[in-house]
């Protein structure tokens, strides 16, 4: 569907609305992927068959009792979420029924209560010295109140059980602290990556895999840390996208300081253009640069006059820039 897009004449451009739109036609679906706050998601049943549309509302079974979120995938969609980035797992939890008018009163009411919450834990938190490290990040509510989760994030694990007793009794509720990482605060606040577009996990990453150093410099990257880093401070999520087509590419040609035995004499490769498919020598005894296509190589290797290296030599770095080890270590908290 097309709709003129309002505003000023300089943008008369038509506006395309993506069939995956709250508009759409209810469809029953037996798989349904359900976003919650904080961007996290899960995959449901729906025993039911209940027709449902995209960014619905929706009452889902918990571990603690009944929560509500947002109906984010339908369909051959959440089938392919489900082989793609859940690694094929089955649903753990189920739709029990389609928000009604009182259902969405109480989770607009939860909402707007987290702020207030959380500003009152971190004012809390300030009469427990062994927290100054804590950063409180979020709070949510389950849809029926039986649990209040506390996100916070801190550089070692931290002993707050005497606080969660002073927060259950100031909230009479059951409070969960939950530590996570960089990443997943991210996540949870959301934001604009370098590229311009929403950060990818806040949009479609299920699991956030840690990246190292090693995985840029595969891939030939200026070991840039600023660069290469996100929001989060971690190396960015997108350098693993394009890490197996290195690694395979990789294996196409010589590694690095290689000797080529070329017409114009024996020449070092000093770097590869997987991308274009050329390598870059230099020559030994001139110093000059040469440059060769992945088919001249190939040809000159058939034809044995291709030296391997007998220790072969990972991309070059400058030695000013920091190693793996000084950045943050990545941590799988529960």
């Amino acid at each position: 569907l097309q709709t003129p897009r309002s505003g000023c004449s300089s943008c008369a451009a038509p506006e395309t609305h993506s069939p995956d739109t709250p508009t759409a036609e209810p469809e029953p679906s037996e798989l349904v992927e359900v976003e919650f706050k904080g961007r996290r998601r899960l995959l449901c049943s729906n025993p039911a068959r209940l027709p449902l549309r995209l960014r619905e509302l929706v009452l889902v079974t918990s571990p603690h009792g009944i929560d509500a979120g947002h109906v984010s995938a339908l369909g051959a969609t959440a089938q392919r979420k489900q082989a793609l980035y859940y690694n094929g797992a089955q649903p753990q939890e189920r739709i029990l029924r389609r928000a009604t008018p009182q259902d969405q009163q109480q989770y607009e009411r939860n909402r707007r209560e987290e702020l207030e919450l959380l500003l009152q834990a971190r004012q809390l938190a300030k009469s427990f010295p062994t927290l100054a490290s804590m950063k409180l990040t979020d709070a949510e509510w389950q849809w029926d109140r039986r649990r209040l989760t506390l996100y916070f994030t801190a550089p070692q694990r931290v002993d707050f059980r005497g606080f969660v007793r002073t927060l259950a009794q100031r909230f009479k509720t059951r409070v969960e602290l939950r530590q996570i990482p960089a990443r997943e605060e991210t996540r949870r606040l959301g934001g604009l990556g370098p590229c311009g577009r929403e950060l990818c996990c806040a949009t479609f990453l299920v699991q956030l895999k840690p990246v190292s150093l090693q995985a840029a410099r595969i891939q030939q990257l200026s070991m840039n840390l600023l660069r290469l880093s996100g929001l989060c401070g971690r190396l960015k999520c997108c350098l693993l996208y394009e890490l197996d087509f290195y690694r395979e590419a990789l294996q196409h040609y010589p590694p690095l300081n290689a000797i080529v035995h070329t017409d114009a004499g024996p020449a070092k490769i000093v770097k590869l253009d997987l991308l274009q498919e050329r390598v870059q020598l230099q020559l030994q005894e001139t110093g000059a640069l040469l440059t060769l296509t992945h088919a001249q190589l190939q040809e000159l290797r058939a034809q044995g006059r291709i030296e391997l290296p007998s220790t072969p030599a990972p991309p070059e770095t400058p030695p000013s820039e920091p190693e793996e080890e000084s950045l943050p270590p990545e941590e799988e908290l529960e």
